[in-house]
């Protein structure tokens, strides 16, 4: 066997033993947080604390997820975290695709955010751009992951994102922009709610209808990009009416 061929053995079982023990020591640290999260410190009385907290002080009418429509949970996954269903709580693929932006720029941490991540800033932390913070959130939102279904974690989210005009969670956003319940909103009506809490005065659709039909149409084609609908039904969707109330 010839110098090149060994090295590339060599470098071969490197690889596969990094690969493995990798592996194994997540595999431990998972299992040790899911103890500490469910055994020890009782994480999940301390979010459920939190959200009826916040669900109190912004007057939220909650629903539950067999209440919240399936449009528009499928437009938010699409949108803001399509490994919703089998992530652990958070995203290595979109952090580390964060990262690279962030230290391309001013070097702090942003985006990457799950849906999870984004319930822990609604519950436990403030928003910052420190590197403590992220860590923080990834922490917690581990937490959630261990403690909590996907259905109880969406839910939660939906209860508790903003919207804009004093409107915290899908079922007070459905009154406040369209004076009715999610449940009769047409699929064009969810899929523009879908697209507000990213920047909800950037997008409100009473101060800049033209900007938040540009955002509906990103979200219809996250969704289209995820094989979700196709490009017929996007457009079907975007073509229905959007009938706003008047704002108070």
């Amino acid at each position: 066997m010839n110098l090149i061929a060994r090295l590339r053995k060599a470098i071969v079982r490197f690889v596969v033993r990094l690969a493995i023990t990798v592996v194994v020591v997540g595999i431990l640290l998972f299992s040790g947080l899911t103890v500490y999260f469910r055994h020890i410190v009782h994480f999940r009385q301390t979010i459920l604390n939190r959200v009826q907290a916040e669900i109190v002080q912004n007057h939220v009418h909650p629903l539950t997820m067999a209440q919240i429509p399936a449009m528009y949970k499928e437009a938010v996954i699409a949108t803001e975290d399509r490994r919703f269903a089998w992530d652990p709580g958070i995203d290595p693929v979109g952090m580390i695709r964060s990262l690279v932006v962030d230290v391309g720029s001013d070097g702090y941490l942003q985006g990457g955010s799950t849906i999870t991540q984004q319930l822990v800033d609604n519950t436990i932390l403030s928003r910052s751009r420190s590197l403590g913070y992220k860590l923080a959130q990834i922490f917690y939102a581990i937490g959630i992951y261990d403690t909590f279904s996907k259905s109880e974690t969406f839910a939660m989210y939906a209860n508790l994102i903003y919207f804009g005009h004093g409107a915290y969670g899908l079922y007070n956003a459905s009154e406040t922009y369209f004076g009715k319940s999610p449940n009769v909103l047409n699929q064009g009506e969810l899929t523009m709610l879908a697209g507000l809490p990213n920047a909800p005065s950037v997008y409100d659709p009473f101060q800049n209808m033209t900007l938040a039909r540009r955002r509906q149409a990103i979200v219809l084609e996250n969704m289209v990009n995820a094989g979700i609908i196709t490009h017929a039904e996007a457009t079907a969707i975007y073509d229905q009416p959007i009938t706003l109330i008047h704002p108070a």
